[in-house]
């Protein structure tokens, strides 16, 4: 079983049922959630061993959070009580033509009242093999900057596999400040989650009116080049409407780039889908699957959370086995 460790944000969500507007709605669906929440919970299910680091408040809301988390297999003992809040978004789900909605209310956090003094990352990496972080961890604050920038650090210096989801929320931080940061933090991470956006947006490399795989495969030589990142993973979306998705996944690894066929399906739920798919590559590199699995099992894994409501993945390894070799998910060989 492999030691994971993941460091973020729980976060409350508040969604407005039935696809009521935010401002119209009396009543919310509650969920537990965040990015590293999720790839915490979906790794446990995948039978790893899984610790987040976090913070949430002393009170009744955080100890829910916990039971949640404890529920899910996820190893709370590194998530500290810290006076604030527990942050919060709101969903307005879209429907038709009509788009999603996400709305912060996350400020003066427990977890964003974190300082550096707050952590002991030898103590807290002992026995890991592969750390996870995403992007909005570092948009929080700069001290959660700061702590990320740390984490991995001190994870590449013990020789810990850095995963890294660069999950940019425009809502958060500017594109120059997410750039002055993932430049900063790219040197130490051996696993990335990056599509094209992510490259053109925060980084600079281009700007081009839709997806291109060759250039998506540009990028990632460029940076693997660059940072010495061995292992790049994306989904390319298409949104024909709120209920109806279409979903290619790409690996760049080896100095090969490897894609799914694009598959359509029905959507309950999007949120999360991305941290599925991440959690399912770093699933199957932690396996040692062939590049092909790693891929096929990755957009299984965000398939499969779409047809689910709330932010977590609920399925098995076998889950998700089981829809990749029944063939429901095409692949290109």
């Amino acid at each position: 079983m492999t030691k994971i460790v993941t460091l973020g944000e729980v976060l409350l969500r508040l969604n407005a049922p039935s696809y009521e507007r935010l401002k119209e709605t009396g009543m919310f669906e509650r969920f537990i959630g965040g990015a590293e929440v999720n790839v915490s919970v979906a790794l446990s299910q995948f039978g790893h061993e899984v610790s987040l680091v976090s913070a949430l408040p002393p009170n009744d809301v955080g100890e829910n959070a916990l039971a949640f988390l404890r529920k899910n297999q996820v190893d709370v003992s590194k998530v500290k009580s810290v006076e604030g809040r527990m942050g919060i978004y709101f969903v307005e789900e879209g429907y038709g033509s009509r788009p999603s909605k996400v709305t912060y209310d996350r400020s003066y956090s427990s977890f964003t009242n974190l300082t550096v003094e707050d952590f002991d990352w030898e103590e807290i990496f002992e026995g890991c093999s592969l750390f996870y972080v995403s992007g909005i961890t570092p948009a929080l604050s700069p001290v959660a900057k700061t702590i990320t920038l740390e984490a991995c650090k001190e994870a590449e210096r013990n020789g810990i596999t850095v995963c890294f989801d660069c999950n940019y929320r425009s809502k958060l931080w500017s594109q120059s400040e997410a750039k002055e940061a993932f430049e900063e933090i790219f040197p130490y991470v051996d696993i990335c989650f990056a599509g094209m956006k992510d490259f053109e947006y925060t980084l600079g490399y281009g700007d081009s009116p839709s997806f291109d795989r060759e250039r998506l495969r540009y990028y990632y030589e460029k940076a693997s080049e660059r940072y010495g990142i061995s292992v790049f993973a994306c989904t390319d979306r298409h949104v024909m409407d709120g209920q109806q998705h279409r979903l290619q996944g790409f690996l760049y690894k080896d100095g090969s780039l490897h894609e799914t066929s694009p598959h359509t399906f029905k959507v309950l739920d999007r949120i999360g889908g991305g941290d599925s798919f991440a959690s399912g590559v770093i699933h199957g590199n932690l396996k040692n699957y062939d590049n092909q699995e790693i891929l096929e099992f990755g957009l299984g894994a965000s398939i499969l959370k779409h047809t689910v409501k709330g932010d977590h993945f609920s399925f098995t390894e076998a889950d998700v086995t089981d829809l990749v070799q029944s063939q429901t998910v095409d692949v290109a060989r």
